[in-house]
């Protein structure tokens, strides 16, 4: 499997195009991007940051056209697994956690997972590690956020 693989996440798009979610609020949304934002490419921008290691925009509700939920899953030591959030800081820079699908807790535990039947089991690993990916993306109307 690639070193890179995508994550299960909350996406909005803007003028025809997709971003992950950052944060948001009631009245707008921040949203990550993938270089230094500029007011031509979000002319619609309340606050930008440019910071490398945390670049966003936050944008008003009334301009995201649509939100998606993609949800990416796979398997890991052969047991069925979600692909959850990118570590993006310090030494574990580039894993990814993932959470495990299926329904027998010894399953889960044989595979090296940690965790509990309230909890959930997971565990970081690097993303080559993860076989069989499959990304699925709903489009969802936008309605209120």
């Amino acid at each position: 499997m690639s070193s890179t693989i995508p994550v299960s996440e909350t996406q909005f798009e803007y003028r025809g195009k997709r971003y992950s979610r950052h944060s948001g609020g009631d009245e707008d949304v921040r949203l990550l991007t993938d270089d230094a934002p500029t007011r031509e490419a979000f002319p619609d921008a309340i606050e930008m940051n440019d910071d490398p290691q945390d670049q966003w925009v936050e944008l008003p509700w009334r301009v995201i056209s649509a939100r998606y939920t993609q949800e990416v899953t796979g398997t890991w030591h052969g047991v069925p697994v979600t692909v959850g959030e990118r570590i993006k800081r310090g030494l574990r820079r580039g894993m990814v956690r993932v959470w495990y699908a299926g329904t027998t807790p010894d399953e889960a535990l044989a595979a090296g997972l940690d965790g509990n039947q309230n909890d959930g089991w997971s565990t970081l690993v690097q993303p080559s590690e993860v076989d069989d990916v499959h990304v699925e993306s709903t489009r969802h109307a936008m309605g209120s956020p």
